[in-house]
């Protein structure tokens, strides 16, 4: 018997039972960080993707059993001038392979009426937001904001005749031997005249505003890069207060005192999080104050130097300063994240690194 496909939008059992698979995908798991319902219901009604999405579960016997959003792309354009199609918020219980292939053949399908291209996934709209497979190993718990899933994924999505477009990984590292690797390229860049400063607290969002703008300048060149308004990058950040060291958030300003980079880096309060269980409330809140002094790590989630001060050391003294603070609050663990494959940032831990994971974007059609 073939699975119920559904419109998820069409009416409240059907989003009910979109919005509760993961709980059932994820039960018992206690690497697994609930998503609240309210970020997912924000991310299916954003603006741009109104007539340009669908929404699908399928049911067995009633109960949900796997979902896939597809989107069309409102900006980006492939080689042959098309735009793009992109699969997301794909979650599926272990033993359901017949509802995913009947999931992706209809998302596949819709995707080519509407005259998209060449389609990517996992990929929730864009890479602002959540995108990317772990494909493991999954032997250690999670960082903080990495992408988590079970490891039979991988194999649901090559099964559907995706292949490999991109591929990711994160790092383990000493932070002191980052530190004594970096020392004299960071030396040079100070004196070349290129100052650091941290994140200031007292003027939080106006920082958030200083990263939107140099990620503008920054990444807009990187492959599937869309532009978000600075109003959707602070409504994205929004929460992030509570996760962030001032003293792990830096920023390198040239000899002109031009602000050119940026590291964002931040304790790893994954358990803290976890803890929440999905939920925002007083009770949830408590939890998250309970369990955040467990963090071992600081997650070292972005950096970025703009193109015309590259190889001038910046991105070596930004990366310098923020593994010597974490060694000076008695962090002894750093994640290098999600890393480009063949990106130089991945070279600068001076292969003292460890790979704890990787992760795959993939794509269909030519």
């Amino acid at each position: 018997m073939s699975a119920d496909v559904r419109d998820a939008l069409a009416g409240p059992a059907a989003l009910d039972a979109f919005l509760r698979l993961p709980s059932a995908v994820y039960r018992g798991d206690p690497f697994y960080n609930a998503t609240p319902r309210g970020d997912v219901l924000a991310s299916l009604k954003r603006p741009e993707f109104n007539d340009r999405q669908r929404v699908l579960v399928a049911l067995e016997n009633g109960e949900p059993a796997a979902r896939l959003v597809a989107r069309v792309s409102p900006s980006l354009k492939d080689e042959a001038g098309r735009p793009y199609g992109m699969l997301g918020f794909f979650e599926a219980l272990s033993d359901q392979a017949e509802a995913v292939a009947g999931l992706f053949r209809e998302s596949i399908a819709w995707l080519r009426e509407r005259g998209a291209g060449v389609i990517v996934g996992p990929m929730d709209g864009d890479t602002w937001h959540r995108y990317r497979l772990n494909v493991g190993p999954f032997d250690q718990p999670p960082f903080l904001l990495e992408p988590y899933n079970p490891p039979g994924y991988e194999r649901l999505w090559t099964g559907q005749g995706f292949t490999l477009l991109e591929r990711y990984f994160s790092k383990r590292v000493d932070p002191a031997a980052v530190v004594d690797h970096l020392a004299t390229r960071c030396g040079e860049a100070v004196a070349a005249g290129y100052r650091l400063r941290p994140l200031d607290p007292q003027r939080f969002r106006d920082e958030l505003r200083r990263i939107y703008e140099l990620s503008r300048r920054i990444f807009s060149r990187n492959f599937l890069y869309t532009e978000i308004s600075e109003a959707d990058f602070l409504d994205l950040y929004a929460g992030s207060r509570a996760l962030v060291d001032p003293d792990l958030v830096w920023f390198a300003q040239s000899p002109a005192g031009e602000d050119v980079g940026f590291l964002f880096a931040y304790p790893d309060l994954f358990r803290a999080v976890a803890a929440m269980g999905g939920e925002r409330g007083v009770l949830a809140k408590l939890r998250f104050l309970w369990h955040r002094k467990e963090a071992g790590a600081v997650d070292f989630k972005t950096l970025g130097v703009l193109s015309e001060h590259r190889r001038s050391g910046v991105a070596a003294a930004l990366f310098h300063e923020g593994h010597r603070r974490a060694l000076e609050k008695g962090y002894r663990v750093a994640n290098h994240c999600l890393y480009r494959e063949g990106n130089p940032s991945g070279d600068l831990d001076g292969g003292a690194g460890e790979t704890l994971r990787e992760y795959h974007l993939y794509r269909y059609g030519e």
